[in-house]
């Protein structure tokens, strides 16, 4: 009886352990729609931050993360994330700049940005130093733990394009509200597409040019549809955040998210460092798939640049309208100097 009894205590206990982990605490496992493919180098850093909290809350927080789009579409995401259908997500707000405007800007700002240091350092400065973003992210339920970045997003096309004549008629994959208006000052047709389209799209000659980064090239084979990249950075920012519902960062404990800032902070660093390394790699292994580098004329970018509207300014009206226009700008100061200071 003794034997039955204790045997029953050691399963009563495995139980216990298993739903509310060593320490006592209801074992949390949080749900992750990601916009990515596990493959992209930002994404091995989220698998990482997703190791890292689970080890260190001692299996207590796990996050299981739907690539590709695997829980709903990248611009389902938001309404998932404040429905509770979901609790985190691998997001770019450019994808909703009516619910957050403040944030999609520095996704969305063509030719505002020259490299991933500013890119980091810039995002990193807005969340922490404008109140009106976290108020923004307040207002849409969520919260926002890191941001990644991404290498330049470099001329990507089927047939070379150096010089900004050529980009008449030009129909270019574009995003959001500002990209389109980039392409139209070159003359070219802006076509807005999801990323997993791409592919497809320039192999049908739906577009003809994409903005891309050289590892997200390689990340989705783009070098099999078009063998041509100019050298002229068209979008260089952050790019997809890690977000979290205030309803999934509620059922953390204190301690907990105390561990989720720290890992963030950590994982950002991460994101720097490996962004930085795969761009020569990549540049390396597309020349060995027989990509050309071009360079694009000096001249014709000025120029391409000189005919993009004032978005700051633009979008300091619009945020007037909204309410926002202190945050923007205050957001346009700091970004102004951390692109004539970051190198």
């Amino acid at each position: 009886m003794k034997t039955v009894l204790s045997r029953l205590a050691l399963m009563g206990a495995f139980a216990l352990t298993s739903a509310f982990g060593v320490s006592g605490a209801s074992a949390v496992t949080l749900q992750m729609n990601h916009q990515m493919p596990a493959t992209a180098v930002g994404s091995k850093v989220d698998q990482w931050f997703a190791d890292e909290i689970e080890k260190r809350t001692g299996g207590e927080v796990k996050i299981k993360i739907f690539w590709s789009e695997g829980l709903g579409k990248a611009n389902e995401t938001l309404s998932l994330l404040q429905s509770g259908a979901i609790d985190m997500a691998g997001l770019s707000p450019g994808y909703f700049p009516a619910q957050l405007p403040l944030f999609t800007a520095p996704n969305s700002f063509p030719m505002a940005i020259d490299n991933i240091d500013q890119a980091s350092t810039l995002m990193d400065r807005l969340v922490r130093e404008v109140p009106g973003y976290m108020e923004e992210a307040r207002e849409n339920g969520l919260r926002p733990l890191f941001f990644h970045v991404l290498n330049p997003y470099l001329l990507v096309s089927v047939e070379p394009i150096t010089t900004l004549d050529q980009m008449q008629g030009v129909k270019m994959r574009t995003w959001g509200s500002h990209m389109p208006r980039m392409v139209q000052a070159a003359g070219g047709t802006a076509v807005t597409l999801s990323l997993p389209d791409i592919y497809e799209a320039l192999s049908r000659g739906v577009v003809d040019a994409a903005p891309f980064a050289v590892d997200l090239v390689v990340t989705y084979n783009i070098f099999e549809v078009a063998k041509n990249v100019s050298q002229i950075t068209l979008w260089d920012g952050p790019t997809w955040g890690v977000w979290i519902s205030e309803a999934g960062w509620s059922k953390l404990t204190p301690e907990q998210q105390e561990i989720f800032k720290t890992v963030a902070e950590e994982a950002r660093v991460r994101d720097l460092e490996a962004v930085r390394a795969a761009a020569s790699s990549s540049k390396e292994l597309l020349v060995e798939k027989g990509v050309a580098f071009h360079e694009f004329s000096a001249a014709d970018a000025q120029a391409w640049k000189g005919a993009l509207p004032d978005f700051f300014a633009e979008w300091i009206v619009e945020m007037e309208a909204r309410g926002k226009g202190e945050a923007a700008r205050q957001a346009t100061t700091i970004w102004t100097e951390v692109v004539s200071t970051v190198n």
